[in-house]
């Protein structure tokens, strides 16, 4: 007769683990060698608990040295990696994600701890190690090896994961300073001057004056550009669908399920884009052959060539551009924030944010449309056509 299951118990041993099935039979699961090789195994013991412990004693005796325990870089390719992969394939994780996880375990992990057994991981050698790292890369390397050794916990290679303790983490003082700097609009004015002509100056035009993340901008292509009419004014209305990943992907999964959207660009800058997208049947800022280009390509470009030309306080990196459009539509435009957000492929605030506010296209365009009338900030940029 089986009993409840509020009844049931498991108990976890430095060998193997003993669970109840009724009230006269436990299962004892442990690993050991066989001609099948070395894997997880199960036996069934009835009679009680002492019976039950007994056997896994012999069990232990008889198996307990059969392999030594697996290393960390053995638990990350056997277990870890492929449910990363196994998570991508099925939609649960994005690819960026993988080839970032990818990374922190090559760049900061496995030097380390790839060849050391899992039962060897000690706090002491891992608080060393966190000390030898600057700070970002601390928490990002933490947080994939206390990962990792989970599995090792869940696999029984060990009875509890070191990297659950509490660690000194090195002070941020040790992260390289960000530039924040951000442009004003007639300092964008500027900046696209020097950017004209370049082949990603419609990447330039989506990030500065649409908000569109580096990898975004490099994604949009002809026929994700249309004109339209917008309280008696011509608008630009861009379609985010696709992105250009860091490794130089062409990939239609965005940064969250908001990012897909369309933006709203009046004056100049749209009709510019709009010239692009007419000169073009691929990617407005692509390899000039209808196929995409690479953030790489660009930011080396934007380094190389934008910057030097640029006067020293106005040089930024390219990515800076979607904070200075934000800035810029709060205090420039007097856009508020709760239409600011879903523009740059936010979630507004509260539960109105969240499950109700459902901005269209057209709305975006009306209302960029009348802060553009309210703030006509281009008109002497008689050059950028």
């Amino acid at each position: 007769m089986c009993i409840p299951m509020a009844k049931r118990s498991r108990k976890r041993a430095a060998w193997g683990a003993l669970t109840q099935v009724d009230a006269s039979t436990w299962r004892i699961r442990y690993w050991s060698s066989g001609p099948d090789g070395y894997r997880r195994r199960s036996k069934t013991v009835r009679g009680t608990r002492k019976d039950a412990e007994r056997v896994r004693a012999e069990l232990m005796l008889a198996h307990g040295e059969d392999a030594p325990c697996l290393t960390v870089g053995e638990a990350w390719e056997r277990w870890y990696e492929p449910d990363l992969v196994r998570a991508v394939d099925e939609g649960e994780a994005s690819p960026q994600t993988l080839a970032q996880y990818r990374s922190a375990w090559r760049n900061h992990v496995a030097p380390t701890w790839a060849d050391v057994p899992c039962d060897s991981v000690r706090p002491l050698a891992v608080q060393q190690w966190i000390t030898s790292l600057g700070h970002s890369q601390a928490v990002a390397g933490k947080a994939l090896f206390q990962r990792v050794m989970d599995y090792a916990v869940r696999y029984e290679c060990v009875v509890s994961n070191p990297l659950r303790e509490r660690y000194v983490m090195p002070p941020k003082s040790t992260v390289r300073r960000r530039d924040e700097g951000v442009w004003t609009l007639d300092e964008l004015g500027e900046v696209w001057r020097a950017v004209h002509g370049q082949w990603f100056e419609a990447a330039f035009l989506l990030a500065a004056f649409g908000g569109l993340r580096v990898g975004e901008a490099m994604g949009v292509t002809a026929a994700d550009v249309r004109a339209v009419v917008a309280r008696g004014q011509p608008v630009t209305l861009v379609r985010v669908a696709r992105q250009v990943a860091n490794r130089g992907e062409v990939t239609e999964t965005l940064k969250n399920e908001q990012s897909r959207r369309v933006v709203a660009i009046p004056g100049r800058a749209g009709a510019r884009l709009l010239a692009l997208a007419g000169s073009c049947d691929g990617y407005l800022s692509g390899d000039g052959m209808g196929g995409h280009s690479t953030q790489r390509r660009m930011a080396a470009q934007w380094e190389r060539e934008v910057l030097p030309s640029l006067r020293p306080e106005l040089r930024h990196p390219f990515k800076n551009l979607r904070n200075s459009w934000q800035t810029n539509c709060r205090w420039s435009l007097g856009l508020p924030p709760w239409l600011i957000e879903p523009m740059m492929g936010h979630v507004g605030e509260g539960v109105t944010g969240r499950h109700y506010d459902r901005p269209q296209a057209d709305m975006f365009a009306d209302a960029m449309a009348d802060a553009y009338a309210a703030h006509t900030f281009d008109a002497g940029w008689t050059w950028a056509t």
